[in-house]
């Protein structure tokens, strides 16, 4: 499948690099990429999602919720933190 990469966003955390990327096939139809890519001792590791269009907005929504949720407990006091 030919792709045309409309945007990207790189983020470096410790040894992980994360893109997110924003492409287009040939017929025109859009999806997001999210990468992981760790360095190893022989390379790297790759470790990729997609979504694809007609799957955009449900994906969203659980990110959403899950995000809504994660600072939910995050704050709530009741939880056991460990270190």
């Amino acid at each position: 499948m030919e792709t045309k990469e409309l945007f990207t966003e790189k983020l470096i955390i410790g040894n992980k690099t994360y893109f997110f990327d924003i492409k287009q096939t040939v017929r025109k139809s859009l999806y997001i990429t999210i990468t992981e890519s760790k360095m190893i001792a022989d390379g790297f590791e790759h470790h990729k999602v997609m979504v694809f269009e007609e799957n955009i907005v449900d994906f969203t929504t659980a990110f959403r919720n899950c995000l809504v949720k994660y600072k939910q407990l995050k704050n709530d006091q009741s939880i056991v933190k460990t270190n």
